[in-house]
């Protein structure tokens, strides 16, 4: 019998780097706001992110407006002077200001960010435990400083740092993919011209007329394949899908002044049946129109 003589593997240690390091957090927020609501405008020398848990809101940035939806958010970079407001209907938001040094976030900054299911989950994650983790309401609009609870649980300050970071750093996978991917064909067409079919398409839809790419590609002195495919680039969306999301958005606003069926507001949006209405409304805020005429002032981040 030969004796077999175990070998000692030599295991070497793999260092794991930090591609982004938030050190701490300044206020963790959820708010349900009023149909008029306007915050004070503030700067500070630190991020704040705003994400649109139900309902519609505007933030301003450096003077410039910038709507948000359900599911949407927007980072404010330090020292950026900003406020949000609503426009006659209600909305919910969740807040977070927190610290960072690592410049590859200034990507994310001066977009429009959507959030999928898991990038919700963890922000919710990050909501609950503030929750249990400060003492303080999360909704206090005059809140400068978190207390820690006594009795907060085990390891609670450390899970928001590893979910704020993990949301972060998703968020930045999906802008860096979304770059690689819609690398433009052509240069020189940049945001003033997507401004341009946005504001034909609002006009559009004030008239309850539909749009064509022939249209626009005339009224904007650019070819139709210029056009699709730096709108494609800068919203992630094409023209047709971009002016229906334009239409729920709007649908979103009637339907929260209570004073229109869905019918209505089917017609007046100019959608051929009201069928496609409430499809296409479901498609856009994973509810149906019903669902979110009961939701609008409730909280329901998932």
């Amino acid at each position: 019998i030969q004796n077999m003589r175990a070998k000692q593997k030599n295991f070497i240690k793999q260092q794991l780097k930090n591609s982004l390091t938030i050190p701490a957090v300044y206020t963790i927020h959820y708010f349900k706001y009023g149909n008029n609501f306007r915050f004070p405008e503030e700067n500070h020398n630190f991020y704040e992110l705003v994400y649109i848990d139900s309902g519609n809101a505007v933030v301003l940035s450096d003077g410039i407006k910038i709507p948000l939806s359900q599911g949407e958010a927007y980072l404010h970079k330090p020292n950026e002077k900003h406020t949000i407001y609503t426009e006659g209907e209600f909305a919910n938001s969740a807040i977070i200001s927190f610290e960072c040094k690592d410049k590859i976030l200034t990507e994310l900054c001066g977009k429009i960010l959507s959030f999928n299911t898991e990038q919700k989950s963890i922000l919710n994650k990050v909501i609950n435990e503030a929750k249990i983790s400060y003492s303080d309401p999360l909704n206090d609009l005059n809140l400068t400083k978190m207390n820690k609870r006594l009795s907060s649980p085990f390891g609670g300050e450390q899970i928001i740092k590893n979910c704020i970071e993990l949301l972060l750093i998703s968020l930045l996978r999906k802008e860096i993919l979304l770059s690689v991917e819609t690398t433009p064909m052509v240069d020189g067409l940049h945001s003033p011209i997507i401004e341009g079919i946005k504001q034909i398409l609002s006009e559009k839809i004030s008239k309850n007329e539909n749009v064509s790419l022939e249209e626009l590609s005339i009224k904007l002195g650019y070819s139709k394949s210029y056009l699709k495919t730096k709108f494609k680039q800068e919203t992630g969306k094409s023209i047709l899908q971009f002016f229906i999301n334009m239409k729920i958005e709007k649908a979103k606003k009637l339907l929260s002044q209570g004073n229109k069926t869905i019918n209505e507001v089917s017609d007046i949006l100019g959608f051929s049946y009201v069928q496609y209405f409430c499809r296409q409304f479901k498609l856009y805020t994973d509810m149906t129109p019903s669902e979110y005429v009961v939701s609008i002032k409730t909280d329901h981040l998932i």
